[in-house]
């Protein structure tokens, strides 16, 4: 019986779209899922961490558009794997996770491990239920559309063959446009000399269809973090990044309207919204809107309603004002150092390697990784926004590289986030993957270090010792090397490899209290 309903959860995430599988597995209905997926063609690549294999599955599925899958074992699995469901499920990334359970048919008699797994994952979730005899195509099926569905997110299938298990998650109806709120934004739009464009992660999807109803239109286009690419950065009409916090504020001043195309409230910082200008908010399904004041939110179809709100603007910007906007948060980012800065790091990053993919990890490097590193194309840059886990930079790079095998992926993260997945290099050097870290190395949680107030703790609370991550990374089959300059680091990156490298890159972190008074306020 395990086998059968292993084989039939196989076949419904194979038809599903999913060809890999990641994980860590523990033994008995977990080496049969596994099995049974290798036996319709889905590869299983084995991790050190279930965090890490959520969050490589949900980026893989991520860049195909098809569910992310990762399979973990019961108790201490799945709860090492809270993490990565809660990622994918606040950054929106589809992935359905896999655990075996305590069945039913034996709970009275084990106590070791068992959990009430189904509610343990359901917080962090749109749905987590038990697969069992009934029906399981059609639940394997529900679950892995639901986790793709937008907003998407994890879902959690816990396997026991011993119930019926619980019936398919219900899917949410396509909702239809409200006309009248249609209308009411066409009109406000109308009536807007200085709007402001703001994309956000579900325009994302939508990319080519936005390059064209916003190519011809002269006017200023901010992205988020999570939608950087969809629009081309080289466009005099990029303005550059949407945080909610100081770095567009005076773009934001300046506009009587905001369209905020794709928006979803787990983007932007926390904080109350102060601007004047009246907002429109159109998405492809109901979305929260309070960080926006009382915006006029239309939900519908782009290919529908977007057309109608472009065609009603009649901008009067001043010529070239996005591209200003956007050169002069670059310039204000700047400020000497003595040492490797983080923007030397970033800027010889791109000089060497910008047709790359980038991942970026949480942490004070991504407050310059982001606005520096330029791109004209969509999915070209992950990172956890949502969320803001650290130690994702990593395994997302390796979803990135099996995701899109041609492309070459450069991981950007601190010294914080790389000693939370280390073991991972091991998972990259195993799989032979076009893989660069660039590990930002000060010694310190940075970002934390900057909001640090007298009396939480001093150094020690935030200060690493020191820790050799060439040496750490030529354990595990990964070349590494120690560069202390831009000249160094150009000369690394600049060497010929097709596989993957580790530069510990040792900066000094004197530029970040000023990038973080620059970019946060």
């Amino acid at each position: 019986m395990p086998r059968d309903l292993a084989s039939s959860l196989a076949r419904g995430l194979r038809a599903a779209g999913v060809r890999t599988i990641f994980g860590v597995p523990g033994g008995g209905p977990n080496l049969d899922m596994i099995g049974s997926a290798e036996a319709v063609g889905i590869d299983f690549v084995l991790t050190h961490g279930e965090t890490a294999a959520c969050i490589m599955a949900g980026s893989y599925g991520h860049l195909t558009r098809t569910p992310g899958a990762a399979v973990v074992t019961r108790g201490p699995g799945l709860m090492s794997a809270g993490n990565g469901l809660a990622q994918a499920t606040l950054d929106r990334f589809p992935l359905v996770l896999l655990s075996d359970t305590v069945s039913h048919a034996d709970a009275d008699r084990i106590a070791h491990q068992r959990l009430d797994q189904v509610q343990v994952a359901a917080p962090v979730t749109k749905w987590s239920g038990r697969l069992g005899t009934r029906d399981p195509d059609e639940v394997i099926r529900a679950a892995a559309t639901l986790a793709g569905r937008p907003p998407a997110g994890a879902v959690h299938v816990a396997f026991d063959p011993t119930v019926p298990g619980d019936p398919p998650p219900e899917l949410p109806a396509v909702p239809e446009t409200d006309a009248t709120a249609l209308e009411r934004a066409r009109r406000m739009c109308a009536g807007a000399e200085r709007p402001l464009i703001v994309l956000g992660l579900d325009a994302a999807r939508y990319a080519e269809r936005m390059r064209e109803l916003l190519a011809s239109l002269d006017c200023p286009i901010l992205v988020t973090y999570e939608a950087k690419g969809t629009v081309p950065e080289s466009w005099s009409s990029y303005a550059g990044l949407f945080t909610g916090a100081a770095v567009e504020r005076p773009l934001l001043e300046q506009s009587d309207l905001v369209l905020g195309v794709g928006l979803d409230s787990v983007e932007p910082m926390p904080g109350p919204w102060t601007y004047e200008a009246p907002v429109v908010m159109l998405h492809s399904h109901p979305v929260e809107t309070t960080f926006f004041g009382t915006p006029e939110l239309v939900v519908g179809s782009y290919d529908e309603c977007l057309p109608q709100l472009i065609g009603a603007l009649r901008p009067v910007w001043p010529a070239k004002t996005g591209e200003e906007a956007r050169r002069r948060a670059v310039a204000d980012l700047e400020i000497p150092t003595a040492g490797l800065s983080p923007h030397d790091v970033v800027r010889t990053a791109h000089q060497t390697m910008g047709d790359s993919l980038l991942t970026v990890d949480a942490g004070a490097h991504m407050l310059l990784a982001m606005p520096l590193w330029e791109t004209d194309e969509p999915d070209s840059v992950l990172i956890s926004n949502g969320l803001a886990t650290m130690g994702f930079a990593l395994p997302a790079a390796i979803g990135a590289a099996l995701a899109r095998p041609e492309r070459r992926v450069l991981c950007l993260t601190g010294d914080g986030g790389l000693g939370m997945v280390l073991a991972e290099l091991e998972t990259v050097a195993r799989l032979g993957l076009d893989i660069t870290v660039i590990v930002l190395n000060d010694l310190a949680l940075t970002l934390i270090r900057l909001k640090q107030r007298e009396a939480q703790g001093g150094d020690g609370a935030v200060v690493y010792g020191s820790m050799d991550f060439a040496g750490i990374a030529d354990s595990m089959g990964v070349p590494g090397t120690v560069v202390h300059d831009a000249d160094g680091l150009r000369r690394a990156l600049a060497e010929p490899v097709s596989g993957p490298r580790l530069v510990d890159a040792r900066i000094d972190p004197s530029a970040y209290p000023h990038v973080m008074r620059v970019t946060r306020g």
